[in-house]
């Protein structure tokens, strides 16, 4: 029997759009082992059934290894649903972790992170998961590949996540089709001010990356309060606030804890949000054996 150990991601990070990601201290665990039936446990209903990601990773990664059989998986939750904290990457990461360890260790984990990346579609939050820390991702002819990323140990990292969600497919829609081209070369500088400023620290040069063009002015709109928690946030802790995924989670990044103040002013928005400061994970998904 084994304990599978997979961590929260936020991803984009504003101008890292479907690119950038960063491994977080929030966890899902899997408590997993060989069975006679398929069986999830402490599982919602509406997701306890065959598509389930978990279940449908598991059996991508022996349908890789040529095998089939079948799994009891005990699920403890810690990373909310569709509050784009990649919480699907964790269950998509968990199910190919547990064909691995239950067969010998037998998908290496680039492997791993191949199908993780196919099954979601996209490996920004898959590659933070696998290999912790923060991450750059991209696809080409077929294959997904990942570079791990410097980033300045004294930040503080402040989630804000509401009583409210957002489908990543809902967020994805409301994009553009198109860009123009204008649009793509800000973008991209800003990604390139945005690396380099969590590099070396830079909070000065961090607060110019955020006015990017591909996502967040689309998508704060399907955000309720998202303006007046930036405004609040940045004002108090003179940081930056992010969309976190597809939302609805927010991501501050700043110099120093959030104070009381600013705790007491978000109580009284309308919605609840739930205020969490957070670390790296640097470690990425883990396995113990119980």
């Amino acid at each position: 029997m084994y304990r599978i150990k997979a961590p929260a991601s936020t991803s984009n990070l504003s101008a890292g759009f479907d690119v950038l990601g960063l491994a977080l201290d929030i966890y899902n665990r899997f408590t997993v082992e060989l069975s006679d039936k398929d069986m999830l446990i402490n599982v919602e209903d509406r997701f306890n059934n065959e598509d389930n990601l978990f279940l449908k990773a598991y059996h991508a990664g022996t349908s890789h290894l040529s095998i089939s059989d079948h799994i009891k998986a005990v699920f403890s939750y810690d990373v909310p649903i569709e509050r784009g904290l990649g919480s699907s990457s964790t269950l998509i990461v968990g199910g190919l972790m547990a064909a691995s360890v239950l067969h010998e260790n037998r998908l290496s984990k680039d492997e791993i992170f191949q199908l993780a990346s196919k099954i979601e579609g996209h490996p920004d939050n898959a590659a933070p998961c696998i290999y912790g820390g923060f991450t750059a991702s991209s696809v080409a002819d077929g294959r997904y590949y990942t570079q791990k990323l410097q980033i300045d140990k004294d930040f503080h990292f402040t989630i804000f996540i509401p009583d409210f969600a957002v489908s990543t497919a809902k967020a994805r829609e409301i994009l553009p089709s198109q860009y123009e081209r204008a649009a793509i070369v800000h973008n991209t500088a800003k990604a390139i001010y945005l690396i380099e400023a969590l590099r070396n620290g830079d909070l000065k040069l961090l607060k110019k990356c955020y006015d990017e063009d591909v996502h967040e002015p689309y998508r704060q709109n399907l955000i309720d309060e998202f303006a007046v928690l930036k405004e609040l946030f940045e004002k108090d802790s003179d940081g930056v606030l992010f969309i976190s995924g597809s939302g609805s989670t927010c991501f501050g990044i700043s110099r120093k804890s959030v104070s009381k103040q600013l705790i007491e002013r978000i109580n009284k928005l309308q919605h609840e949000w739930q205020i969490k400061e957070v670390n790296i994970d640097h470690k990425g998904v883990d396995v113990d054996e119980i």
